[in-house]
C-alpha cells in the first residue's frame, strides 16, 4: 500500500464523517481510526487478492468503519 492508497483512504474516511448528523459526528481522532481500521482491514484482504474497489462494490466501507469505532468508544 502507498501514500497514494493512504490518501485515498484519508479523503473517504472524511467524505463519510461529512455524512453524518452533527450530533453523531466522529471526533478527528476517531476519523484517525477509521482509517487505520480500513486501512488495515484492506492490508488484511490483499493476501485474497482483495482490493479497495472490491470493498466499494459492495458497502460504503469507510462510514462502517467510523460507525465501528464510535461503537467502540460508546462501549468504553
Amino acid at each position: 500500500m502507498d501514500q497514494a492508497h493512504l490518501d485515498d483512504i484519508a479523503r473517504r474516511v472524511a467524505s463519510a464523517a461529512k455524512q453524518f448528523a452533527p450530533s453523531h459526528e466522529p471526533s478527528p481522532k476517531q476519523m484517525a481510526d477509521a482509517a487505520s481500521v480500513l486501512r488495515d482491514m484492506i492490508q488484511a484482504t490483499e493476501i485474497h487478492g482483495l482490493a479497495f474497489a472490491d470493498f466499494d462494490g459492495i458497502g460504503d466501507f469507510p462510514r462502517m468503519a467510523i460507525q465501528l469505532v464510535q461503537h467502540r468508544d460508546a462501549s468504553r
